[in-house]
């Protein structure tokens, strides 16, 4: 818009408009951020401005200007021996070097009307400054040395020293504050460098918007310029989402209306003491239905009341319990808020563009205010302004976010914009549910996370119904670092429930009692054989019940399906598959029917005796309640998540919800298949019906304890056994077989190295925003990961029409070739795709460069979805051999 160009200095002044205002108006707290380093407000706004104007300084280089289309001639004359090797930002960072060696050399050009000796004790401060500027694009500025004077010759050096020169004029910043030249004001510089970092790079975003900075190409005074690009920030910032100011507590039924009887943990969470100063950890531990959640919420509430944050990010393992708790958040979230405001509840994960929820929850201002009531009036539910819904890395800095942990994690690696994933996180209440189901490598990159939170003064929330001592002690430890506390020492023996409560004023542990209704005692019965799985199967139809057998592999429980189809004693209508390899349309079927047999609001006849052959992805995200369960051997804290879906609700004879505090249904028992009681057992002890379940809990020492302690107890008693349960095997306090503690070794020595792994991934916040606070390099494109497992492939389904192009089998809608996606493990397709039916190599990379997916598969189908290797009742099957 405008016209065909436009200055650079002026684009500048943009960014710097964007920056000065949003000092002045207090954004993120930036006021407080810059006293800490020394300034006050207006001297603040003006460093601010100073600064963010000098973030594409490495754009007067002509081997970048080169590169530019000008309408008619250039602007600057191109040299052949000049060229740009590396990014405007890196050149940028160099020339700041080159033109502050000149100023220091007492060149007349001088910064600030000072003396050259008075401004070189300030080099490694104002370094870590011009790093923020310079690194505006997401990632730190390289330090080229001497490679970057092939991009410049001496008039570009001297257009830029002048450009400075007159910014000096411009935003007359005459103060640097004496601490800058200290070790500790520099400390403090490097910790707040992440905070500034997030912030130049919104601004830059802001202010090259087109859109709302015109382009301008008649010369003018920078002075006439900088009122131009002020009230066109005036007009940007006006436009951006108001910022909803907190509610005051005055109870839980603010958020729950519907509960009449809080439970001990959420009594507790009312009551806790939540007034010392700086940020605060709290763990709560406790029986699945304990209403962990709630009182997270209500924790959440009473800290936001309290000023010690603005707003809340819930981070889960998988976008399926992302998506769950989406719905919880949406009846209560505005509750956190004052009524005349309009918070934005955002969904922060990789397929959240095919929630409908989300989507429908969107919005774009209008032009009159009474308008946008009608829009409130029209939807009571979530909200999320359009502002924020438009990038994923915009989408912590919504009021309320709810996405997977990868989205935080991102936030303290080496990902391109993690600052601004770190700005977001700055004033949030940081709550983490379903924390025992990561990995080694997940855990040591979230110790990284609690330390990079609490250090920018966060408060956090873990939830977990199952978290070995050992993992506990890892958070507390992060959180205490990050927040400067002194090394607290925990309980030797916990309780359970158990709520750990860290802050300032030290360390608090305690004891919690549960409610009566979730107490509870299943027994364990043992299978030796998938014929005595298969035969409880029937005996439960038979007696009207409905029964689940969770499998640990996909291809386990397709064995099992298929021999329930061939032998042909249950209505095939009756039985459902629930496993990982099904298409994204055909999964949600299958999940939508999975709730409607198993769901709380079932009732008696839709239950009856219908069968779920299911792997672990009903685990956590699904609320789900089967009155017999089967379950292959899994590690104890696994058994325990998969005993919550059995008889999880209370219901009568005839199979209905009820609320009263007796269900009719026999005493649960949880059906474990296993191999034969080994007590020397050596390698290949599962037998050939688990030898799937050795590769994916390949701890087989932590297999052996589960059973062990599980033959012991005879039963799961919830809460008084979960303590001895889960410590009893993670712990490692019972001597394992010689054979399966050497397998447990080479485990434990990969979990070491992967730890080491996250540790390489995580940045160091004392080195402040620069490269060398990572020890890997800075990715643009996803070098590396937050999850550390087997690659996996992504395959598309589709048909080929009578013009030989590629069509997804899902024919409507939005997102059809993501509604048409399988991923599988990378070792798996390799293994099977030879089996299966591919388009040419040329049609693939049409389709990969099509739809940008470079590593992308694609499987033909028939148009209806359905092939010898893929059905939606089977899913993606590989070699029909397999299921022999």
């Amino acid at each position: 818009m405008g016209d065909d160009y436009h200055l650079l200095a002026y684009h500048c002044l943009d960014v710097a408009a964007c920056g000065f205002l949003m000092v002045k108006r207090d954004f993120f707290g930036s006021k407080q951020v810059l006293a800490s380093c020394g300034m006050s407000e207006e001297e603040g706004a003006l460093w601010i401005a100073y600064l963010f104007a000098c973030h594409d300084i490495g754009k007067f280089a002509r081997g970048f200007q080169r590169y530019a289309v000008f309408p008619d001639e250039r602007l600057v004359p191109a040299q052949k021996n000049i060229v740009a090797t590396e990014r405007h930002d890196s050149l940028g960072f160099y020339l700041w070097g080159k033109i502050f060696n000149t100023w220091c050399e007492g060149d007349e050009d001088r910064l600030w009307g000072r003396a050259p000796e008075d401004l070189r004790p300030f080099r490694k401060a104002l370094n870590i400054w011009m790093a923020i500027s310079t690194g505006h694009h997401g990632m730190p500025p390289k330090n080229l040395k001497n490679s970057g004077a092939l991009a410049f010759d001496e008039d570009d050096l001297h257009a830029a020293r002048q450009y400075l020169a007159a910014l000096n004029t411009l935003f007359p910043f005459q103060v640097l504050p004496e601490t800058w030249k200290t070790k500790p004001g520099r400390k403090c510089l490097q910790e707040q460098s992440w905070f500034f970092a997030g912030l130049m790079t919104l601004a830059d975003w802001m202010g090259s918007n087109d859109v709302n900075f015109p382009y301008h190409s008649a010369p003018m005074p920078l002075e006439q310029y900088w009122i131009i690009a002020c009230e066109q920030t005036r007009q940007t910032l006006s436009r951006l989402p108001p910022i909803s100011s907190n509610s005051q507590y005055v109870g839980y039924q603010a958020l729950f209306p519907f509960i009449k009887e809080l439970t001990p943990l959420q009594r507790c969470a009312t009551t806790l003491d939540i007034s010392s100063p700086g940020p605060q950890l709290i763990i709560l531990e406790d029986v699945t239905g304990a209403g962990k959640t709630e009182a997270a919420l209500i924790l959440t509430h009473r800290l936001l009341s309290a000023k010690k944050g603005r707003g809340l990010y819930v981070g889960l393992p998988t976008m399926a319990t992302a998506n769950a708790m989406y719905d919880r958040l949406a009846k209560a979230y505005r509750a956190l808020f004052a009524e005349d405001t309009r918070p934005s509840l955002v969904l922060a994960h990789g397929g959240r563009q095919m929630s409908e929820a989300f989507s429908q929850s969107v919005w774009q201002p209008v032009e009159t205010e009474q308008e946008d009531y009608d829009r409130i009036d029209a939807n009571a539910g979530s909200e999320c302004h359009a502002w924020f819904a438009d990038s994923r890395k915009k989408a912590l800095l919504a009021e309320v976010g709810v996405g997977t942990i990868d989205q935080v994690l991102m936030a303290v690696m080496p990902f391109r914009h993690q600052s601004l994933r770190l700005l977001g996180m700055r004033d949030k209440i940081l709550l983490l549910d379903e924390v025992h189901a990561y990995d080694s490598y997940m855990v040591k990159l979230l110790e990284g996370l609690l330390c990079f939170h609490a250090a920018q003064g966060g408060s956090a929330i873990i939830l977990s119904a199952t978290l070995p001592a050992a993992l506990r002690e890892k958070l507390l430890a992060a959180f205490t670092e990050g927040a400067g506390l002194p090394m607290a020492q925990s309980a030797s023996e916990t309780g359970y429930p158990w709520l750990s409560h860290l802050s300032s004023a030290g360390l608090l542990e305690q004891s919690l009692a549960t409610r009566k209704e979730v107490r509870r005692t299943v027994a364990v019965n043992w299978c030796e054989t998938r014929r005595q799985a298969i035969d409880l199967i029937y005996r439960a139809v038979s007696e009207g019940h409905c029964i689940c057998w969770i499998r640990n592999t996909v291809d386990d429980a397709l064995k099992v399906f298929q021999q329930l189809l061939n032998e042909a004693k249950i209505p095939e209508q009756d039985l459902l598959l629930f496993h990982s390899r099904f298409a994204f349309a055909d999964r949600m079927v299958i999940e939508d029917k999975t709730l409607k047999w198993f769901g709380k609001t079932s009732t008696g006849n839709e239950r009856r005796g219908k069968v779920l052959i299911a792997t672990q992805v009903i685990e956590q995200s699904l609320d789900l309640d089967l009155d017999y369960m089967i379950t292959d051997l899994a590690p104890i804290d696994l058994l325990i998540q998969r005993a919550g879906r059995l008889q999880r609700h209370i219901r009568g004879g005839q199979g209905q919800c009820e609320g009263t505090l007796t269900d009719k249904r026999q005493p649960p028992i949880l059906h474990i298949l296993a191999p034969e009681w080994q007590e020397e057992a050596k390698q290949g002890w599962l037998g050939d019906e688990l030898r799937g379940s050795g590769f994916v809990y390949p701890d087989h020492a932590c297999l052996w304890r589960t059973q062990v302690l599980l033959r012991q107890y005879g039963e799961i008693r919830m809460p008084e056994g979960a303590r001895a349960l889960v410590d009893g095997v993670y712990e490692e306090s019972i001597p394992v077989p010689q054979e399966l503690q050497t397998l447990s070794n080479k485990v434990y020595g990969k979990e070491i190295g992967r730890r080491a792994i996250a540790s390489q991934s995580l940045l160091q916040m004392a080195n402040g925003y620069n490269r060398a606070a990572s020890e890997i390099l800075w990715s643009e494109d996803g070098a590396f990961s937050t999850r550390l497992g087997e690659e996996s492939t992504d395959v598309y389904l589709a048909w080929l029409d009578p013009d030989g192009q590629l069509q997804p089998v899902v024919g409507e809608g939005d997102f059809r070739w993501e509604k048409s996606r399988v991923q599988v493990r990378k070792s798996w397709w390799e293994s099977q795709s030879g089996h299966f039916s591919l388009p040419a190599a040329q049609t693939l990379e049409q389709f990969r460069k099509r739809q940008h997916r470079p590593g992308a598969q694609v499987l033909l189908v028939s148009k209806n979805g359905e092939a010898i290797y893929y059905s939606k009742r089977l899913g993606l099957v590989g070699e029909m051999s397999a299921l022999a």
